[in-house]
């Protein structure tokens, strides 16, 4: 049988590497709790980064529209698809809506290598959809265009 001195000492023992590993544990805990704070912080980091760069471009974008130099839908399907890289205060969300707007109601038209696909005939009548399409949104989206080229970049 263990005297009690013994008893003791392997109490104590055991209670010493007991702590010391509850203790290496928590350190470990601590550590990856940093990492992942560190990792979120990045990640805030680069989705504001990424915001501020797609409101940039929602500016270049509505200069560009403001100066003629592409079509009310080209904008509007360019400003819609960089809007949804972006928190919108109420107020944005009311200009960047009629782009949306506009985008939807064109969205069957082809772009790209289908708009090159297509005959003379189509791609005026397309042509000429698109345009009747964009007169009836023309004084909201240069409205909105306006707005979104005066909003200070923050």
């Amino acid at each position: 049988m263990l005297s009690y001195p013994l008893i003791l000492l392997l109490a104590t023992v055991i209670l010493i590497v007991v702590s010391g590993y509850a203790a290496y544990l928590a350190l470990q805990l601590y550590r990856r709790r940093q990492r992942l704070e560190k990792g979120k912080q990045e990640l805030e980091k680069q989705l504001k980064a990424k915001e501020a760069e797609a409101r940039l471009s929602v500016q270049i974008i509505a200069r560009a529209l403001l100066q003629k130099d592409l079509s009310e839908t080209e904008a509007a399907m360019r400003i819609s698809w960089l809007s949804q890289q972006i928190v919108l205060s109420d107020d944005e969300a009311q200009h960047f809506s009629v782009f949306q707007q506009l985008s939807v109601a064109t969205a069957h038209i082809p772009i790209l290598d289908d708009w090159a696909a297509l005959g003379k005939a189509e791609k005026r009548r397309l042509t000429t959809e698109r345009e009747g399409i964009e007169v009836n949104y023309r004084e909201f989206i240069q409205a909105s265009a306006a707005e979104l080229v005066s909003i200070r970049l923050t």
